[in-house]
């Protein structure tokens, strides 16, 4: 979590533009998905799932417990995340 809290603190080292056409090409293939018959929560958890594996990928698991928390308690007390 250390790294991606010093990542998130200095967002000036970081063009988040760049992120946007794969975000864009993630979430229309979730969208093909639905369109396609796939319930929304299945298609949720398998997003959820590539995040976990993202994170094994990155050697990263151990930091998501702590990180999720996180965002579970700021979409409890503000409501959202982004």
């Amino acid at each position: 979590m250390k790294g991606l809290q010093r990542l998130l603190a200095d967002q000036s080292s970081t063009d988040f533009v760049d992120f946007v056409e794969v975000a864009e090409s993630l979430m229309d293939g979730y969208a093909k998905l639905i369109r396609n018959g796939a319930p929304a929560s299945t298609v949720a958890l398998a997003m959820l799932g590539a995040t976990l594996n993202m994170y094994e990928m990155l050697g990263m698991r151990s930091e998501l417990p702590a990180l999720l928390r996180g965002v579970a308690d700021q979409i409890e007390s503000e409501g959202r995340v982004n």
